[in-house]
């Protein structure tokens, strides 16, 4: 009986010494382990958003720094003046800037904060920042008209060139404009107003071609003829006038709510919009092209670029 007593201990001790092991040990460390590890993970992923707060919140105050101001009269009033500014320096006759009602824009979080904490909720109500639009109208030569277009996309404050309206006018060496770009802001503090900005020569120098080719302008009209002597002959009556196709001027292609409109030059230098199908004379617009049109005449199709004037 007593062996087997031995026996027994000598199996038992092993074996509760290796269930408190376990129990008292080995698991708990195991479990330490793994907090460890999903704690170290944790904390590097809230490092890298920290990181990446910090550089967002770096980017936006230097955004905040390019923009015209913090509240929407501060940008009302220095856009207005810079503008004004502007075109008075380009001799711009008739100038008028005008801005619309400022529109606050949400941020795109919104809908995913929707039952987020009180403090998120803060977050979900303030804007995320606000645009305004402006309107600037005058008149101009070519030069001066591509030289504005330049001198406001080199502006450090963020400004958008929505639309622009070119009539030219008389001869075509001026022209009437009418140009609609936004500006954008952040609400909040003001960091002062930023400084006209002037474009380089470089991007003043793309446009120097077109302005000096002016494809607004009229062709010259050559001298009338002296009138022929009287003589004994019987005069012929004149020739029926033939449509002046020479003297209409294609000035420019626009695309507006989806479809393609063609601008010329009439010979009473007026100007007219026309639209695929319309018909100059006996040719009818047959296709329009980005930087040209093609015209159906006689059987012939007429290929007339911007700036060119229809063949005979």
């Amino acid at each position: 009986m007593k062996s087997r007593f031995v026996v027994a201990g000598i199996v038992a001790v092993p074996l509760l010494l290796f269930l408190a092991y376990r129990s008292w040990w080995s698991i708990p460390v195991a479990q330490a382990e793994a907090e460890l590890i999903s704690y170290t993970e944790r904390l590097a992923r809230a490092q890298a958003e920290v990181r990446r707060g910090k550089l967002a919140t770096e980017a936006l105050e230097e955004l905040r720094t390019r923009t015209l101001g913090g509240d929407e009269e501060t940008v009302d009033h220095r856009v207005r003046t810079q503008l004004n500014r502007l075109l008075e320096s380009l001799d711009v006759a008739e100038a008028s800037v005008t801005t619309t009602e400022p529109k606050i824009m949400e941020t795109p979080a919104r809908s995913a904060l929707g039952k987020a904490s009180a403090s998120l909720r803060r977050l979900r109500d303030e804007p995320d920042f606000a645009t305004l639009e402006v309107k600037i109208g005058g008149v101009a030569s070519v030069a001066n008209a591509m030289r504005l277009l330049t001198e406001l996309r080199a502006q450090t404050w963020p400004c958008r060139i929505d639309d622009v309206r070119l009539d030219p006018l008389g001869d075509g060496a001026r022209l009437r404009f009418a140009i609609r770009c936004t500006t954008m802001f952040l609400l909040g503090p003001d960091s002062g107003e930023p400084t006209l900005s002037g474009a380089s020569e470089g991007a003043l120098a793309a446009f120097a071609d077109f302005a000096n080719s002016n494809p607004f302008a009229l062709p010259r009209r050559s001298p009338k003829p002296a009138p022929a002597q009287a003589s004994g002959k019987t005069k012929r009556p004149p020739p029926s006038p033939s449509f002046p196709y020479e003297r209409w001027r294609l000035t420019g292609v626009a695309e507006l709510s989806g479809a393609l409109e063609t601008w010329w030059v009439r010979p009473d230098g007026n100007t007219v919009v026309l639209r695929h199908g319309a018909t100059i004379g006996q040719a009818t617009i047959a296709f329009i092209e980005p930087e040209a049109v093609i015209l159906q005449r006689s059987g012939r199709e007429l290929r007339v670029e911007i700036g060119r004037a229809i063949p005979r």
